[in-house]
């Protein structure tokens, strides 16, 4: 397997910096690695900020929060959170996988380039 085909694939499917690290690139791998999981991070942070704000307004309410309502609130804070940190989380996390699939590319290139050459 071509050293572009398993850096790709493991950047865009494994998981940012994947790729680099595989093709003994550990610095850029981890750099992609770690604003890939604290983007991650931020951006579940947001969406339970938000359920638990929704599960206080069902508590004071007065209602019981049975597993079916929780499963409710935590799914639409997941798709109404429209919190300008959450948008620039999610930004953040695609954009470093979109970037890190493409610098994988290149590494890969390169390497079976300089392979041939030889």
């Amino acid at each position: 397997m071509s050293n572009v085909i398993k850096g790709v694939l493991f950047s865009a499917l494994i998981f940012p910096g994947a790729g680099q690290i595989i093709l003994s690139k550990y610095i850029r791998g981890a750099f992609f690695s770690a604003v890939a999981f604290l983007s991650g991070l931020l951006c579940v942070t947001a969406i339970v900020r938000q359920a638990v704000v929704m599960l206080q307004d069902l508590v004071a309410a007065g209602e019981v929060a049975t597993i079916p309502k929780v499963m409710l609130i935590v799914t639409e804070a997941s798709t109404t959170a429209s919190s300008l940190f959450l948008k620039v989380s999610f930004l953040i996390l695609f954009c470093c996988w979109l970037i890190s699939i493409v610098d994988a590319w290149r590494i890969g290139r390169e390497l079976d380039l300089r392979s041939t050459d030889v």
